[in-house]
This record gives C-alpha cells, sequence and structure tokens, in this order.
C-alpha cells in the first residue's frame, strides 16, 4: 500500500481504502466522486493492484494495470460512433480524430461488461470493472448497468465521476462514495513542478495563465488539460478570442470558425472556461446562463454552428 503515498490531498479517500484492503473487506460497488484531475484514477489503478497482486509478481501485475492489459481487469471510458463502430475517447484523442457530438457510456459497453462477469476470473479472486466519467452515461445503458450492480456477485466496479448528481439515485445508493477534494495551491505547485510542465505556458499572457490556473480548481491534472486545450485552440483563433467583437458578421464568422477548427470537446471546454472567466471579472449571471444553455444546446445534438450564432448575438445584445 506505499504506492498510495504518490497520491497528493486524498486522505480520507486514502484512509477509507486502505481500512478496506487491511480488513479484506472489500464492497461491491465504489465510487470515486470529485474533481477532474486530483488522482482519481491514479487511486482506482493503486487501490486494484493492492487486490490483484496477492498471489502474482507484484511489479508484473502493476505493468499490466497501467496498461490496461490485466485479464481481470475492464476499464470503460465514454465513446464515439465512428462509422458504426464504437471508439473510445482516448482512442479517438490519440488518432486526432474531431468529433461533433460528445462521447457517452453506451447500451453496447454494458452488454461487454455483462460478458466480461459472465466468465471467471483468470489471475485473481474477482474481476474488476472501472468506468470513467460515468456521468455521460446514457439512458438505456444507465439502466443495463444497474440492473447488472443489483445481479452482480464476484465483480468489484469502480466508477469515477465529477458530477455523481447526474447519476440515477438507485446507482449512486448500490454504491460505497469516496469523496475526492479540490488540492491547496501548494500542493497543485507542487505537482505541475514535478511534471514539468511550465515551459508549454512560454508565450501565453500571464493574465491567460492566471485564468487557467484559477480555472483548474486546486486540481493539477485539470490545470494540464486546460492548458493543453488553450494550446490546441489555433492561434489565429485565439487572437480573434481576445478581441470582443460586437459586429454581427464579425460574430457570424467567428461561430462559423469555432465550429469548423474545435471538435465537441473543445467547445465545451471552451464554454466551461468562458463561464468561469465572465463570472470571476464580471460576475454576470445572465452571461453565464446563456453560455449554459449554448451547452445544452451542443449535449443535445443542436446543429453546433446555429447554437454558437444565436448565443454570440444575444450575448452581444445583452452586454
Amino acid at each position: 500500500m506505499d504506492d498510495f503515498k504518490d497520491i497528493y490531498g486524498q486522505d480520507l479517500a486514502i484512509e477509507i481504502l486502505k481500512s478496506a484492503i487491511s480488513k479484506e473487506h472489500i464492497s461491491p460497488a465504489y465510487l470515486f466522486s470529485g474533481p477532474e484531475g486530483v488522482g482519481r484514477k491514479k487511486t482506482a489503478k493503486v487501490f486494484i493492484n493492492s487486490i490483484l497482486n496477492k498471489n502474482f509478481d507484484k511489479e508484473s501485475t502493476k505493468r499490466k494495470i497501467e496498461n490496461n492489459n490485466h485479464p481481470d481487469l475492464l476499464w470503460i471510458e465514454p465513446s464515439y460512433i465512428v462509422q458504426g463502430k464504437s471508439i473510445s475517447k482516448s482512442q479517438a484523442r490519440a488518432e486526432n480524430l474531431s468529433m461533433k457530438s460528445p462521447p457517452q457510456i453506451r447500451l453496447n459497453q454494458i452488454k461487454e461488461i455483462i460478458e466480461f462477469l459472465g466468465k471467471r476470473p483468470f489471475a485473481s479472486e474477482r474481476s474488476i470493472v472501472i468506468i470513467e466519467d460515468i456521468e455521460r452515461i446514457n439512458e438505456s445503458a444507465s439502466n443495463a448497468l444497474l440492473k447488472t450492480l443489483e445481479e452482480t456477485s464476484t465483480g468489484l466496479f469502480i466508477l469515477i465521476t465529477q458530477r455523481p448528481e447526474k447519476l440515477l439515485s438507485t446507482i449512486r445508493s448500490r454504491c460505497q462514495i469516496i469523496p475526492f477534494v479540490r488540492l491547496k495551491d501548494n500542493q497543485v505547485n507542487k505537482i505541475v513542478q514535478k511534471l514539468e510542465v511550465a515551459q508549454e505556458s512560454d508565450g501565453i499572457p500571464s493574465d491567460r495563465i492566471r485564468e487557467l490556473v484559477d480555472f483548474s480548481y486546486g486540481s493539477p491534472g485539470r490545470y494540464l488539460m486546460n492548458l493543453q486545450h488553450w494550446l490546441a485552440i489555433p492561434s489565429t483563433l485565439r487572437q480573434k478570442l481576445e478581441i470582443k467583437s460586437t459586429n454581427q458578421i464579425e460574430l457570424l464568422k467567428l461561430a462559423k470558425e469555432l465550429t469548423d477548427e474545435l471538435n465537441i470537446e473543445q467547445q465545451l471546454w471552451f464554454i466551461d472556461f468562458q463561464q468561469n472567466t465572465v463570472w470571476r471579472k464580471e460576475q454576470n449571471s445572465t452571461m453565464v446562463q446563456k453560455l449554459e444553455e449554448l451547452r445544452k444546446q451542443l449535449l443535445n445534438y443542436v446543429q453546433p454552428r446555429l447554437a454558437w450564432e444565436i448565443t454570440l448575438l444575444e450575448m452581444t445584445l445583452n452586454n
């Protein structure tokens, strides 16, 4: 359990998990709930490593978990449908695929879980299923997951979320909650320096860096994600975003450029970022609400360019 020492600022979560391991009282389902980028996935890997490595070579088990190829571990994440095939979020990112709709946990993935749990564990006492970003589960998959949680006897579920309120209350009630919290500023700085990413921020204005840090909410992982998202925006588009135009023609052009240049995940991130910035600088609830309506439209598959056009024009009229 020494590997827990590399996880910062999550004393309560670690205490609960260490106690479960030492007492050999593992719950059938856990909900790792808290902000993105504060160590939820890292903690899950340490936890399951402590469970799976009892009878086999510890380094080999740890390596298999890191590479996601342990025979008794199934890691599920939101997916896209591309030409009839399911593509995971990380695979789409690795292949630089541009998606126009957000990823989901889908019914076919729950069926994959059911099939996985139907087989005897290969190298350990139990099969383990980790579902990342479980709040992105769609309705049919959610109902199927609930039934699976009710019926499983040998499997261990770890559901990872930053929006537990989005889940069915019946799913939450079947999980032991493991709370993750925002880190303190000195802890965030310590981790960021350790990861040596400061050089990536070269060329970004200092006030923008402060906004990215503020938008990280005490999460070093979220800061890295924020930095990567901002750097992924083409420089010409970044310059236009810095300038608040009130010209309607320019705003319509900006809406087109936003939807042409940014995939749906980048657009959703930028909406979140703008909400945080607008509220911090102006405490303008009307603008924040307009952006929230835009987010809901994109998540409900409204034509993105049209949604951006209407939002940008309305925000200018109300400013």
